[in-house]
């Protein structure tokens, strides 16, 4: 392998490298990073045939993804950043609770889409 093949393989496996990048980065785009970790990566298919599209329908029902403690965590973390404390306080103490641990799990998912319409 010559000097001109090594540097064109480098750059072929730099391009296909910040390709990949750049599908991360749009998969967890607005996610903390704590979720960002663990996002799912899924395999998305190149082109869909008739046959396939024919084949996949959607009998299965969404599996509604479960909120966690850190997930709530996060968003309570980003509101408080962003200047509000008090809010997110007050939003702790309609659920019951002077802290985030206090709050019921079955509470998770209303406390974080309530978090999130913080302003």
């Amino acid at each position: 392998m010559t000097i001109i093949e090594a540097i064109n393989d480098t750059a072929r496996s730099l391009t296909n490298l910040s390709k990949v990048l750049v599908a991360v980065a749009e998969k967890t785009e607005g996610i903390p990073a704590v979720q960002a970790v663990a996002v799912d990566v899924k395999e998305e298919p190149k082109k869909a045939t008739k046959k396939t599209e024919a084949k996949e329908t959607p009998t299965e029902p969404k599996k509604e993804e479960t909120v966690t403690l850190e997930m709530v965590r996060s968003v309570l973390a980003e509101k408080s950043q962003a200047g509000l404390t008090d809010k997110v306080k007050s939003l702790l103490e309609s659920f019951g609770a002077a802290k985030l641990s206090a709050v019921k799990p079955e509470d998770y998912a209303k406390l974080m889409a309530a978090a999130k319409e913080l302003n």
